[in-house]
């Protein structure tokens, strides 16, 4: 019998590449190979690059250069994703790879898989849009991300996505409804939705008020669904009737993401964002009166050209005024060619990571008080891992991890509950230690309410942020 042609995917970046990397994983199952975890043991080594920032591009170089360095001669090794999207980043990919595809050629991985190897192969459609219509991977997953949209309308001067990936396009609502149908029987407890900006969802489809649309779609559709969560909201009045849509379904985990980048007006539009911070703060007062437990997720970027210590004091002050609870800043980095390289230097390195320091140590602060107010909450929780922690006196007990609806996957903080409880089941715990990124917890009696309803409360956790939006 002839051994099976397997491939390994390294994803690195954002939920929406490991979205991408599904897809392209779909496509290749889909004609007769095989996933695996081990590189040594596939045909075809796949790396779906970032190239949003030069220290993403220099990691997904890294991860190449290790696959090319350990490849056998039977071997291919693909490069996908955002860094060969732009010839300017597109020279940084090492010498060796066999292939490049940018973010919306991936749908012709099993074509480009197939000439390389020498194999026949269904051909792609020359007319196939950048969401195919493809089938998720028949395996259960606790929380899942269905991408709804990509590119992005928007020009901020710093970044880079609108030239790798174009405008904004929509997939189509029943596509949509479709995967989350096909998650949710296969036992996913939480669907997120993402996109580069998903409050603009439909608008190049003529739909108006196209994503709360689309949450009443999938609440009529899969009533089942316990957990809906939205990520990547980008600040506009559009979110005053998001909002509204949220607090009408229980599906809707009261969490915004909603990336500010900053607080003075100056930087604000030097960085060619909303400058109106009162805008900021009418919009986060209606989010906590129609929302009373709604979770609130921003980021900041400190060092932006121009930066003064007096438009950086106004920012300190807005987050401890704001009360956010979870935080990511970073610092700004000079990416050619967005405009923002054409304002001047940057603030000096050594300073910018120093201010990045202070808003983070408070942002800190305001985290511990607000965990340690849920000290007694009686949470539900998704239970994503199991594993052993040792106690002092040498003896490993069984831990679980989890994330209540406060916590988005992989970049807020975790629940962790002694015992061995099942993966994928929604448990109800009683916090009992707060850290100022993770909760400690034990069991309860299950809730007799909806999961939304008691999830969370106004105080809650931060987190720096391991991957964001724009």
């Amino acid at each position: 019998m002839t051994p099976p042609i397997r491939f390994h995917i390294v994803t690195l970046g954002c939920s929406k590449n490991q979205v991408d990397s599904e897809g392209m994983a779909q496509r290749l199952i889909a004609q007769g190979l095989e996933p695996t975890d081990d590189p040594r043991k596939a045909r075809v080594l796949i790396v779906n690059t970032c190239g949003f920032l030069a220290a993403a591009r220099a990691e997904s170089r890294a991860a190449i250069e290790r696959l090319l360095a350990k490849r056998r001669p039977d071997q291919i090794v693909i490069a996908a994703g955002c860094m060969v999207s732009l010839d300017e980043h597109r020279r940084e990919v090492p010498e060796g790879v066999d292939a490049l595809l940018s973010t919306r050629e991936w749908t012709r991985i099993d074509a480009v898989v197939a000439e390389l190897l020498g194999l026949p192969i269904a051909s792609v459609r020359a007319d196939e849009a950048v969401f195919p219509s493809f089938h998720r991977l028949p395996t259960a997953r606790p929380s899942a991300y269905v991408k709804i949209a990509d590119g992005c309308d928007h020009r901020c001067s710093f970044c880079a996505i609108p030239l790798i990936k174009g405008n904004q396009v929509s997939k189509r609502p029943s596509d949509v409804v479709r995967e989350i149908r096909e998650l949710v029987d296969t036992g996913s407890k939480e669907v997120v939705l993402v996109a580069q900006d998903t409050i603009r969802y439909g608008a190049d489809l003529g739909i108006r008020d196209g994503l709360p649309g689309l949450l009443r779609l999938i609440a009529e559709q899969v009533p089942e669904l316990p957990w809906l969560r939205l990520l990547y909201l980008y600040p506009t009045p559009l979110l005053f009737r998001l909002i509204d849509t949220m607090a009408e379904l229980p599906q809707c985990v009261p969490y915004l993401d909603i990336p500010l980048q900053h607080a003075d007006p100056t930087i604000l539009r030097a960085m060619a964002r909303p400058s109106d911070p009162q805008f900021y703060r009418r919009l986060i007062a209606y989010a906590r009166e129609r929302l009373p437990n709604v979770t609130l997720r921003t980021t900041f970027i400190v060092g932006f050209p121009g930066e003064t210590e007096e438009h950086f004091h106004r920012l300190y002050e807005f987050v401890a005024e704001m009360q956010f609870d979870h935080v990511g800043v970073f610092v700004y980095s000079p990416e050619s060619p967005t405009p923002s390289v054409r304002l001047g230097a940057p603030v000096s390195l050594d300073i910018a990571e120093e201010r990045r320091a202070r808003l983070m140590a408070l942002q800190q602060r305001i985290s511990l008080e607000k965990n340690r107010a849920l000290i007694g909450q009686v949470l539900p929780v998704l239970i994503e891992g199991q594993g052993e922690l040792e106690d002092e006196r040498g003896r490993r007990r069984p831990i679980a991890a989890g994330r209540a609806p406060r916590h988005a996957p992989e970049v807020d903080g975790l629940v962790f509950v002694p015992g061995r409880l099942p993966i994928g089941q929604i448990v109800p715990v009683r916090i009992t230690h707060a850290e100022p990124y993770d909760l400690w917890a034990e069991p309860v009696a299950p809730l007799r309410t909806a999961p939304r309803r008691n999830s969370q409360r106004t105080d809650s956790t931060d987190q720096t942020g391991r991957k964001t939006s724009h």
